[in-house]
């Protein structure tokens, strides 16, 4: 029976961390510094604008080179290609790779609890005994049924992806607008601007109410996450859709680098990923 890990970055958030399988996940880690520029006037809220920085093509030959003594496939799953260049790092790193390990890598198009979900269906296949191309065939399928909304006030994260100008973040963020984007093919694509976080959260509901009967939401937060009061929508989803797996998580280091301390993300599945 051929062996199949599962590599994946950072980022990813997972909900069942004692789940079978994970004997077979491996993560690729960001690396976050701290901003050489912080001395300067920040357009951030908060005092400290940590940098991220992606796992280079070096850092996934290394891994490949390490995970190929005991694995005879290696199924490599990231976050977003549109958010972060790891994806294109760990295609050219496999592109290289000249050991008898075949190699596998798909950009999830999401990240967060959307990318842990798709590592943990992809693991318990491996387990299973599924050859890399079965798993392929599932977790391209699963990416289409993950959806994702992002707020993110910090808007100076914004700026440094090239979302925005410098100036329109610094007016955005002396309005106190919340903005809010959906993850369309792995892309941040505006939906709407809103004032409070009751406003917020009307958006989160609405976008939940356009799904019949959600298989899994779940509410991601940054480490800024005091001030962010979640029971309104934990109580929504209960109420309304009492069949529906919920949770709720606190951002990794990594992923409140990427996005923010006061980011707030909602991940919602349309149906089971292991269909």
């Amino acid at each position: 029976m051929a062996r199949v890990c599962i590599l994946t970055d950072s980022t990813a958030q997972f909900t069942r961390p004692d789940f079978s399988g994970q004997d077979r996940i491996y993560l690729i880690p960001f690396r976050v510094s701290p901003d050489p520029r912080q001395a300067e006037p920040s357009l951030s809220r908060t005092a400290s604008a940590p940098q991220l920085t992606a796992p280079s093509e070096h850092d996934f030959l290394r891994f490949y080179s390490q995970l190929s003594c005991e694995y005879d496939s290696i199924m490599t799953i990231t976050l977003s290609g549109s958010l972060s260049p790891v994806c294109r790092h760990a295609q050219a790193a496999a592109r290289r790779y000249n050991n008898h390990t075949a190699i596998q890598v798909i950009d999830s198009q999401t990240t967060a609890v959307g990318l842990g979900l798709l590592v943990q269906a992809a693991a318990e296949a491996a387990s299973a005994g599924a050859s890399l191309t079965e798993i392929e065939c599932q977790v391209r399928s699963a990416l289409t049924r993950i959806y994702m909304l992002v707020c993110i006030p910090e808007m100076r994260v914004l700026a440094e992806a090239g979302y925005l100008s410098r100036s329109q973040a610094t007016v955005g963020e002396m309005l106190g607008l919340l903005p809010i984007f959906v993850i369309e093919d792995g892309r941040l694509m505006p939906m709407e601007k809103v004032r409070t976080q009751r406003h917020l959260f009307e958006s989160f509901q609405e976008f939940v109410d356009e799904f019949e009967d959600p298989y899994y939401v779940a509410l991601v937060r940054g480490l800024n996450h005091n001030t962010i009061r979640t029971r309104p929508l934990r109580e929504y989803i209960y109420e309304n859709f009492p069949e529906t797996l919920f949770s709720e998580h606190n951002m990794n280091t990594h992923l409140t680098a990427l996005l923010g301390q006061q980011s707030i993300g909602l991940v919602v599945v349309e149906t089971s990923l292991e269909r």
